[in-house]
């Protein structure tokens, strides 16, 4: 293979989809009636650059189109286009070759083919076919080159739309098990080991420990409950798609409607530069704190306070409730564990600064500055 040949070859080979299909038949038979061809194709490199694979036609026999599903990437005029030759056009000869003296001889006598060119690389080519042997006409041919520029883009960013679109899903397949891990899996685990001690202090006879124990089976078999509900609610109203800005100013009229509590909100960010992943972890985050607010504190007044200060973004939230007692939970309880998790994954913390009787402050912070999450 020529060094040409090389260079031409994509760094990732195209795959098309229905989508694709419909824009290159649309092209083609926009083409054709502009240049009077008959036919056309579109074919793109195989994975290992050795076959030029048809992916798209216009016109041709179903019979062609079965022969030619994969030509050789040096064949013919087919060949020189896509070895980075700019457009070729010759005779038929070298398709009669594999196919006889069939469409090409007959219906067809002559060809030419184009590059489809993606920020200087060589993607693929089209073919366009006439019934007449004659050369086709060099202003048409020079137009050629800009349509194959065009397709390429157009057939690459269709392409790139289908990838993002694979892409969200996939981050919402993993988000989904991020969300059972923490909210569900952890109490899962946490309610065995107490099963476990459970059974030993029933076969010890220790009535103290039992009662405990039981309580906190009880306990995490209702918190678990509290996080399936807690799931399905966030799964089938996801946050909100204009981003964490609206969703937390969503959240602050929320709260203070259905909790009766007055929620003081100062947002001193003009925008949040955050992955999708980041503007998640952060919302569940704070909305998990406002929660703990509603069901534990005993708070008449909260607040909750966003800012950016060296560096870090920082969600401060603070209430004038019963303090550490009530809405805090103990260092080891899975509660405040699954949100210092959700913190790290942020590369934050979480700090609590509380005091009986004197309410408390939650303080979520993390970088600015964000890498894509693993």
């Amino acid at each position: 293979m020529s060094a040409a040949a090389k260079e031409s070859v994509p760094e990732s080979t195209l795959s098309v989809n229905d989508e694709c299909s419909t824009l290159i038949e649309g092209f083609l038979g926009t083409i054709a009636k502009m240049t009077g061809a008959i036919a056309g194709a579109v074919r793109i490199h195989s994975p290992d650059g050795k076959e030029l694979r048809l992916v798209g036609s216009f016109g041709l026999p179903p019979d062609v189109i079965e022969c030619e599903d994969a030509v050789n990437r040096n064949c013919g005029a087919c060949g020189m286009a896509a070895g980075g030759s700019g457009n070729a056009s010759s005779g038929v000869e070298a398709c009669m070759l594999r196919h006889g003296r069939g469409f090409f001889g007959k219906a067809c006598k002559r060809m030419i083919a184009v590059p489809l060119e993606v920020r200087g690389r060589t993607t693929g080519i089209f073919n366009l076919f006439f019934a007449s042997a004659q050369a086709v006409p060099a202003e048409i041919e020079k137009n050629l080159r800009s349509f194959g520029e065009l397709l390429g883009t157009a057939l690459e960013n269709s392409i790139r739309s289908r990838e993002i679109r694979r892409m969200g899903l996939m981050t919402e397949r993993r988000l989904m098990a991020n969300e059972i891990h923490d909210s569900l899996a952890q109490t899962l685990v946490y309610a065995r080991m107490r099963m476990s001690l459970l059974s030993e202090a029933i076969k010890s006879g220790n009535e103290p420990l039992t009662g405990k124990y039981v309580n906190d089976v009880n306990e995490a078999l209702a918190s678990g409950q509290h996080a399936v509900r807690e799931l399905i609610t966030h799964f089938r109203s996801p946050m909100d798609p204009l981003g964490l800005q609206h969703a937390l100013r969503e959240l602050v009229d929320e709260f203070t409607e259905r909790t009766g509590i007055a929620l003081d909100y100062t947002n001193r960010i003009a925008d949040f530069m955050l992955p999708i992943e980041y503007e998640l972890q952060a919302f569940h985050i704070v909305r998990e704190i406002l929660a703990n607010v509603a069901m534990h504190s005993r708070a008449s007044r909260a607040s909750l306070a966003v800012s950016c200060h060296d560096g870090y973004y920082r969600f401060a939230i603070e209430d004038n409730g019963s303090g550490i007692p009530d809405i805090v939970p103990s260092e080891g309880h899975y509660g405040l564990t699954i949100m210092r998790e959700r913190a790290m994954r942020l590369g934050g913390r979480i700090e609590v600064e509380s005091a009986k009787g004197l309410g408390t402050k939650v303080t979520l912070s993390f970088p600015i500055t964000q890498e894509v999450m693993p």
